[in-house]
């Protein structure tokens, strides 16, 4: 790899993880939230939910533009807008004002990552594909890591305000390099007639496909899972017998270090069938969810949420590569769009149904419904397997 490759995902990655740390950076400070504006902490979680909505939506309009337009300047004027955004938001005077910064926020936030994925997986050699995707999808996974832990413990000392300035400082400074470093893409094929309307069109016609749109189930169920138990967790270990702080539940939120993972899945996809570490990463995945749900100590806990984490982004970057695969080159923008709405739906989805199940059921509730959307992306899996007759290439083997 070339030393102007390296500088290239180094940029790429970190603005990715910045711009989706602050769609998360809400999530270890709920109790800090409702206290200022004077709500109660199930209010305070649905500036998650309003956040993560924006941001999974805007998913669901970009692609399009994805295919057409300059991917590192999309991902440049995004991530300034989204410092300014942060920046208001943090003067906020009422939970309606921060609910419409939120808003704002997932809306820029999501620019970035749209246009990243796509650049990365255009940029990447062919063999070394599945690490280059890897490389993307390990970033996006430490943004939710970093901003939980980072927003957890700048809330702990200089308060939730401070901690929003501090990550548009952060981010104003790499959307500068990320300006600087990343070469254009290549321009658009000439002779293309398509209208912006007709991109549309054939972008959202990939939903039709039933393979793609399997592929793109299983995400969706599989971050339901995922971000369920991630965001309840928070809201047990506030509660006796723990009652943890921000900076507490933060410090346990490095368990997804593990997302460095993702990088190495890809290289072991050279190697095994993709389909098989697709199953046994669900298998664990399962295994984790019922480690979280059933311990009372901060250890078996620990121990299940790093599972949970690895076992997560084991199968990420695999699934996207799936995705990619099954659609034209000219439609991979939208592929990739599509696929991380499905992704970050499913999770927005998941504060918004469990909300309800949290307050009638408890924390086991909440386990069983994210246990049962596992089997649902283990059963997608397994019949994409027995659907798929003659695979194009060995990555699309399943």
């Amino acid at each position: 790899m070339q030393k102007t490759e390296i500088v290239t995902i180094l940029s790429a990655c970190s603005a990715t993880m910045l711009a989706v740390s602050t769609v998360f950076m809400n999530q270890s400070i709920f109790l800090e939230l409702s206290r200022y504006f004077e709500v109660n902490i199930a209010l305070a979680r649905i500036s998650f939910s309003t956040v993560s909505l924006s941001y999974s939506i805007t998913f669901l309009l970009a692609g399009p533009l994805m295919n057409r337009g300059n991917l590192a300047k999309i991902s440049f004027w995004g991530a300034a807008m989204l410092a300014i955004t942060l920046i208001t938001t943090s003067f906020a005077a009422s939970f309606n004002g921060l609910l419409a910064g939120m808003t704002a926020i997932g809306f820029c936030a999501a620019l970035i990552p749209a246009a990243m994925f796509p650049y990365i997986s255009r940029l990447a050699p062919h063999p070394h594909r599945g690490f280059y995707v890897g490389t993307i999808v390990a970033a996006a996974t430490l943004g939710v890591i970093f901003g939980r832990v980072l927003s957890g413990i700048l809330t702990s000392v200089i308060g939730w305000q401070w901690s929003y300035r501090t990550l548009a400082v952060m981010v104003l400074i790499t959307s500068t390099m990320t300006l600087l470093s990343l070469p254009s893409p290549q321009e658009p094929k000439e002779g293309k007639t398509l209208s912006l309307a007709d991109d549309y069109k054939k972008s959202y016609q990939l939903l039709l496909r039933m393979r793609t749109l399997g592929l793109m189930l299983v995400g969706g169920t599989l971050f339901f899972s995922f971000m369920g138990i991630v965001t309840f967790l928070s809201y047990r270990l506030n509660n006796p017998p723990f009652n943890f702080s921000s900076r507490e539940i933060g410090w346990i939120s490095f368990a997804g270090i593990t997302a460095l993972v993702a990088p190495f899945s890809g290289k072991l996809a050279n190697r095994v069938s993709i389909g098989k570490i697709i199953l046994w990463g669900l298998s664990a995945a399962l295994i984790s969810c019922c480690m979280v749900g059933i311990s009372s100590t901060l250890p078996g806990i620990s121990l299940g949420l790093l599972i949970l984490f690895l076992s997560v982004y084991l199968c990420q970057p695999l699934v996207f590569i799936l995705v990619g695969d099954s659609v034209s080159p000219e439609l991979l923008g939208s592929a990739s769009s599509l696929y991380i709405f499905f992704c970050i739906g499913g999770g927005s989805l998941a504060s918004m149904v469990l909300g309800p199940v949290w307050g009638a059921y408890g924390w086991h509730g909440v386990v069983s419904v994210c246990l049962l959307s596992l089997f649902t992306s283990l059963l997608l899996i397994s019949l994409l397997k027995t659907g798929q007759q003659q695979p194009a290439n060995r990555s699309d083997s399943i």
